[in-house]
């Protein structure tokens, strides 16, 4: 890799990025939608979910897929079978052009948006560790299931919390 050397071509990099970003994004909607559409008209909803399985594939690593197997599933009405891929009830899975326009106007990064990022705190950790332990030990502790929890370490942990 050849790093950039100067901040105008980090600023155009970053800008370029973007854009292809979100052409990308923009190819993969389109290809799900077609996929939809497709099926819609030709009833055939056996290639439409090998095409989505194959879209699937081909998703770069960075694109969020467990988002756009969200997508698949509730607005095209597929399946998320036991297998790892796309799959469908013949019975049950059904599309009609309110489905498609629905697909088309949620895109699958819209339909679950991503998490909020949350920062790792160790005195939260912690806390929550205690409050599981001191419940398991107010239930009753079944070692026969593995449990654990030695109360000398739960009120040494108690007394490092903060």
């Amino acid at each position: 890799m050849k790093f950039i050397e100067t901040d105008a071509k980090i600023v155009d990099m970053i800008v370029s990025i973007g854009k292809r970003g979100n052409s990308v994004q923009s190819d993969i909607h389109r290809a799900a939608c077609s996929i939809l559409n497709r099926w819609c008209v030709s009833n055939d909803v056996s290639t439409a979910t090998k095409h989505m399985n194959m879209l699937l594939e081909q998703l770069p690593v960075m694109v969020r897929s467990n988002s756009f197997k969200e997508w698949a599933v509730n607005m095209a009405g597929l399946v998320w079978s036991v297998d790892g891929e796309f799959a469908y009830d013949s019975k049950k899975t059904k599309i009609d052009v309110k489905d498609v326009q629905a697909a088309k106007d949620k895109p699958f990064w819209e339909f679950k948006p991503e998490p909020v990022y949350k920062a790792t705190v160790l005195n939260d950790i912690l806390i929550k560790a205690v409050k599981v332990a001191e419940k398991a030990m107010k239930d009753g502790i079944d070692s026969s299931k593995g449990d654990v929890i030695d109360a000398a370490q739960l009120t040494a942990l108690k007394a490092l919390i903060v």
